[in-house]
C-alpha cells in the first residue's frame, strides 16, 4: 500500500513538473549575458553615474556668470520713494582665475569622469561574471536532478530485488526496510535539489533585470576551451585592460593635476566691473553721468594655507599611486590563482571521467550481481551507489567549477575571452 502511495505522489510530481516545463522559456547562456548587461539595474545605474560625471566636465572648465547690478543711490533721508534717487548705477562685474587654474580643474573632472566610466566597465563585468555564474549553477541544479532521478530509478530496481530475496529468504527484513529507507530518502533530496535549481534560476533573472518569478530552462552550453593558457601573456593583458586598474590610473593623473592646481591656489584671481552713473539734474544744471572700471585681485598672503593645501594634494598623490600599484599586485595574484583554479577543476574533470566514474559503476553493478546471489549485504550495494553517485555529481560539479573559474579568469583580466560578447 505505501508503495502505491509512494508511486502515485512521485507520478503527481513528474506531471507537474512536465507542466511547469512546458511553459518555460529557453535561455542560451549567450541570451543571459547580453541581456543581463543591458538591463541589469546596477549596470544601468553606473552608466548614468558616468554620464552624471561627464556633464560636470565643461562647468568645471567655464568661468563663472558674470554679475549684473542696478543701484539707486543717492536717496533723501526720509523717503523710501527710490525713485528720488540722484543717481542710478548700472554695473557689469566677472571674475576670472589665474590662467591655467581652470584647465586644471577641467583635466581633473575628465579624470572624474574617466574614472567613472571604468567603474562603469567594471560593473558590466561583474555583472557578466555573476551571470555566468548563477546560470552554471542553475545548469548544474538541473543536472543534480538528473543524476539523482537516475539513482533513485537504481535504488527502485534494488528495493524490489530486496523484496524478491526477503521474500524467499535469502536476506532478512532489514535489508528492504533499508532498501525502502534509503529510496524516500532520495525522494527528499529531489526537492531540495528542486529548490536550489528555483532559486539559482531566479537569480539569473533578477541578474537580467525580470522578475525573480519568470519561468526560465537553462541548456547545457559549455564554450570555454582547455586550459592552453600563458601566465604571463594573461597577466601582462590585465595589466593593461582591466578597467578597475584603468580606473587607478585615471586617479593617479587626477591627484597630480590636483597638485598643480593647488600650486597655482597661490596665484592671484582676478575681478573686473564696470560702472555706469546716470545722474539726475542737481538744480537748474545739468549733471553730467560718469563711468569707472574697477580691476580687483585676491592678495595670497597666508602661505601657510597654501602649503598645507599642496602638502595635502602631494599625499593625496603618493596615496593613489601607492592604491594603483597594489592593485597591480592583486591583479597579477588573481589571473594565476583563476588559472590555477581552472586547471585544477580541468584534471578533475578528466580524471572522473576516464577512471573515477567507470570504477564505481563496474564496483555497483559487481556488488548488486553479488547481492541478488545473496553473497553480499544490502548495506555494501548502497555504499557502492552511493560512491557512483556522488563521483557522477562530483564530475559534473568539475566542469561547472571549470567555467565558474574562467568566468573569475575573465573578470581578472579585465574582459569576456570566450563568450563572444564585448563590454
Amino acid at each position: 500500500m505505501k508503495k502505491k502511495i509512494l508511486a502515485a505522489l512521485l507520478g503527481s510530481a513528474i506531471l507537474v513538473s512536465n507542466t511547469v516545463w512546458a511553459a518555460e522559456q529557453d535561455v542560451s547562456l549567450n541570451t543571459v549575458l547580453t541581456e543581463a548587461l543591458a538591463k541589469n539595474p546596477t549596470v544601468l545605474e553606473a552608466e548614468k553615474n558616468w554620464l552624471v560625471e561627464q556633464n560636470k566636465i565643461t562647468p568645471a572648465k567655464t568661468l563663472p556668470n558674470p554679475k549684473l547690478g542696478i543701484m539707486q543711490d543717492d536717496i533723501p533721508a526720509g523717503t523710501l520713494d527710490m525713485g528720488k534717487g540722484m543717481m542710478t548705477t548700472y554695473s557689469v562685474s566677472q571674475e576670472f582665475m589665474y590662467p591655467g587654474k581652470l584647465s586644471l580643474m577641467g583635466k581633473m573632472a575628465q579624470n572624474n569622469a574617466d574614472m567613472s566610466r571604468s567603474e562603469y566597465v567594471e560593473k558590466k563585468l561583474q555583472v557578466y561574471m555573476e551571470a555566468k555564474q548563477a546560470y552554471y549553477d542553475a545548469l548544474y541544479a538541473g543536472k543534480a536532478l538528473i543524476i539523482e532521478r537516475e539513482n533513485q530509478q537504481l535504488m527502485g530496481q534494488l528495493v524490489q530485488i530486496a523484496q524478491v530475496n526477503y521474500a524467499t529468504g535469502m536476506v532478512p527484513l532489514q535489508d528492504a526496510l533499508k532498501a525502502q529507507t534509503e529510496y524516500s530518502t532520495m525522494t527528499t533530496e529531489l526537492l531540495d535539489m528542486a529548490a536550489m535549481e528555483s532559486v539559482a534560476k531566479s537569480k539569473i533573472n533578477v541578474l537580467m533585470g525580470r522578475n525573480p518569478n519568470t519561468p526560465i530552462q537553462v541548456s547545457e552550453d559549455f564554450p570555454a576551451p582547455p586550459p592552453n593558457f600563458d601566465l604571463d601573456e594573461l597577466q601582462a593583458r590585465a595589466i593593461a585592460e582591466k578597467p578597475a586598474l584603468q580606473g587607478m590610473l585615471y586617479k593617479v593623473e587626477m591627484a597630480k593635476n590636483g597638485v598643480d592646481l593647488a600650486k597655482k591656489q597661490k596665484k592671484p584671481d582676478f575681478a573686473l566691473e564696470f560702472k555706469y552713473n546716470d545722474k539726475k539734474p542737481a538744480g537748474m544744471g545739468e549733471s553730467e553721468n560718469t563711468w569707472s572700471i574697477e580691476l580687483m585681485t585676491m592678495l595670497p598672503v597666508w602661505g601657510g594655507k597654501n602649503r598645507a593645501e599642496v602638502k595635502g594634494a602631494q599625499a593625496g598623490l603618493e596615496s593613489a599611486q601607492a592604491s594603483y600599484e597594489a592593485m597591480k599586485n592583486m591583479t597579477g595574484l588573481d589571473v594565476q590563482m583563476a588559472l590555477t583554479k581552472a586547471q585544477s577543476a580541468w584534471r578533475q574533470i578528466d580524471l572522473y571521467q576516464k577512471n573515477i566514474i567507470p570504477q564505481a559503476e563496474q564496483t555497483y553493478q559487481a556488488s548488486l550481481v553479488s547481492y541478488t546471489n545473496g553473497k553480499v549485504d544490502v548495506m555494501t550495494v548502497l555504499e557502492n551507489l552511493r560512491t557512483l553517485r556522488s563521483a557522477k555529481l562530483a564530475q559534473y560539479k568539475a566542469r561547472i567549477d571549470y567555467e565558474m573559474a574562467l568566468a573569475e579568469l575573465e573578470k581578472a583580466v579585465g574582459k569576456p575571452l570566450f563568450s563572444g560578447i564585448s563590454l
